[in-house]
């Protein structure tokens, strides 16, 4: 009897164990599309910190609206080396980044560091359409420090969608220093190509 009860107990032993690691493994495997879906990839944006910048004319994959250029190892940026600027007393001024194609139902997260000038007020920070028009911006005004600006988008059609960041000047000197410019998506999402515009 004594050697039954022990195989009995022995045989549901090693039934529970098999259990719990199979529903184990269930759980694991349940748990790993979850983080999958979820997992954001690096920036998708080229050149967000301007350290590829070596002039102080803007180059690619940056474009100038305005007046707009580029800061050299002058201890103005917010992290590295570089960073862009605009500045003027009139008009628009700012910088914009090539087209990024961005796919339809998928959540963006744009983000940069930005400071200003104490008199900036109409500073606009976001995504435009192929014909320059803004479908996601953020207003700012002053920013004595840098301080991170973030604008979400999620696209109806897929297409490809120039960042930009700049101000209307007051009618007296002000000016925009940005940097740290990251594009956000889930992975496998979006593709930048500076050539095609």
């Amino acid at each position: 009897m004594r050697r039954l009860t022990k195989k009995v107990i022995s045989g549901l032993g090693i039934d529970l164990r098999l259990r719990v690691l199979v529903w184990g493994m269930i759980g694991v495997l349940v748990l790993i599309p979850c983080r999958i879906a979820t997992a954001q990839c690096a920036s998708s944006l080229t050149d967000g910190d301007f350290e590829e910048q070596s002039r102080e004319k803007v180059g690619i994959p940056w474009n100038v609206e305005g007046k707009a250029g580029i800061y050299l190892r002058r201890g103005l940026s917010f992290r590295g080396d570089n960073n862009a600027w605009a500045r003027n007393n009139t008009g628009w001024n700012g910088i914009f980044h090539y087209p990024t194609l961005l796919t339809a139902g998928v959540n963006y997260t744009l983000k940069a560091f930005v400071r200003t000038s104490g008199n900036v007020r109409d500073g606009y920070f976001g995504f435009r359409d192929r014909d320059r028009r803004p479908v996601s911006e953020i207003k700012f005004g002053t920013l004595p420090a840098y301080k991170e600006l973030k604008v979400q988008f999620r696209p109806a059609r897929t297409g490809r969608y120039p960042v930009f960041v700049g101000f209307w000047a007051p009618n007296q000197d002000a000016w925009i220093h940005v940097d740290h410019v990251r594009l956000e998506s889930p992975c496998h999402d979006v593709h930048a190509n500076p050539a095609d515009q």
